[in-house]
């Protein structure tokens, strides 16, 4: 389920109005939010990735066989919580 309102991106520009007028948020934060930590993220990945090719690293292509693979056709991740015996 997703927020009345932010159904897909066209209601961004509403979040962000709302959150600005939040003084708990940052310029730094709403900068964040609208995917500077991922460009950063890219833009080192793309920094290690050239790094290890001058090196001649070769990245790893391993193959998962199919009897590893879960034949789910959800494209969600399910977090489970840990047995914790000490109840």
């Amino acid at each position: 389920m997703l927020p009345q309102g932010l159904e897909d991106v066209s209601g961004y520009p509403r979040l962000f109005a709302e959150l600005m007028s939040d003084p708990n948020w940052s310029l730094q934060d709403l900068r964040k939010l609208a995917g500077h930590n991922l460009l950063r993220v890219m833009r080192e990945a793309e920094r290690v990735g050239m790094e290890l090719q001058q090196q001649r690293v070769t990245p790893n292509e391993e193959e998962l066989p199919l009897t590893d693979l879960h034949h789910d056709d959800s494209c969600f991740y399910r977090f489970i919580r840990p047995t914790d015996n000490t109840d």
